[in-house]
């Protein structure tokens, strides 16, 4: 027989099935004697979101600080944000790049796009492209923004891979937006060349499942 599961797995359960009371209160158990970095994470997000119980964004800092400094990439990405904003925490920007780029580093899609908020605008298109091939829609969006003067055939193939990967509306109308600006052929080749990275991108996170 399998043995019961820890507080941690429990918290880390409950937190999937969105059921954020039982997710605190098992998370907060396993702050007493199971202390790990996903723990801290996913209880700092409660925290920091209000959910399953008060609001305590200081207390969430702490949480993402002590796991982002265990390597662990979304924490990092997390306390970053809290220390750009200087939410819960003193303001700290040169800190706060410095954790998207090492979160970025570790495949963080979140942080990638974070981070090309921040820099400057080669490596903003540097860091969204890398978003954009790790199949995040909203980098895909902001890549089409940064393409759009100089490589529109570029940008709407990104927008028509956005709508495809996540479905959404407002892809879409910004391609239409941009296509009738465009000439048959250019909206040809674009759409190709979309329809040819959704389905690359689509085997790809089918293969990571």
């Amino acid at each position: 027989m399998f043995g019961r599961k820890s507080a941690l797995d429990r918290g880390l359960d409950a937190f999937e099935s969105r059921n954020w009371k039982r997710a605190r209160r098992h998370l907060e158990e396993a702050q007493q004697n199971e202390q790990r970095a996903a723990g801290d994470y996913h209880l700092g997000l409660l925290y920091w979101r209000g959910l399953g119980g008060e609001r305590q964004q200081a207390e969430a800092v702490a949480l993402f600080e002590r796991a982002a400094a265990s390597g662990h990439s979304a924490a990092q990405t997390a306390y970053a944000m809290a220390l750009r904003a200087g939410t819960g925490t003193k303001q700290d920007l040169n800190a706060a790049r410095a954790l998207f780029r090492e979160a970025a580093g570790a495949g963080d899609k979140t942080a990638m796009v974070e981070l090309a908020a921040m820099s400057p605008p080669d490596d903003a298109r540097y860091w969204m492209l890398r978003a954009g091939e790790l199949g995040h829609a909203p980098a895909m969006v902001f890549l089409a923004d940064i393409l759009m003067r100089r490589e529109p055939i570029e940008a709407l193939a990104w927008l028509y891979t956005a709508a495809t990967i996540s479905g959404e509306d407002a892809p879409r109308k910004r391609a239409a937006a941009l296509a009738r600006e465009m000439s048959a052929a250019e909206i040809d080749e674009a759409q190709k060349l979309g329809r040819a990275r959704a389905k690359s991108l689509q085997n790809q996170m089918r293969e990571r499942r």
